[in-house]
């Protein structure tokens, strides 16, 4: 039985369990998790803009996790 692990989102904030994530992405030898492929397009393109002290804390509503 694997146990899933609980993470944010870096994009919208939201929790997303690894083993049911839409996607996963290493940036800077660390692994990310996407509760849609919107968002991981999104942090693909610009991880640096997720990744640090301007990412966003909480689900901003955009619609990805609709």
């Amino acid at each position: 039985m694997t146990n899933a692990i609980g993470v944010k989102d870096p994009v919208c904030g939201m929790a997303v369990e690894t083993t049911a994530a839409a996607g996963q992405s290493k940036y800077k030898d660390h692994l990310y998790y996407f509760c849609s492929s919107t968002c991981k397009q999104k942090f693909d393109a610009h991880p640096e803009q997720y990744v640090g002290a301007t990412a966003p804390t909480k689900h901003n509503d955009h619609g990805c996790c609709s």
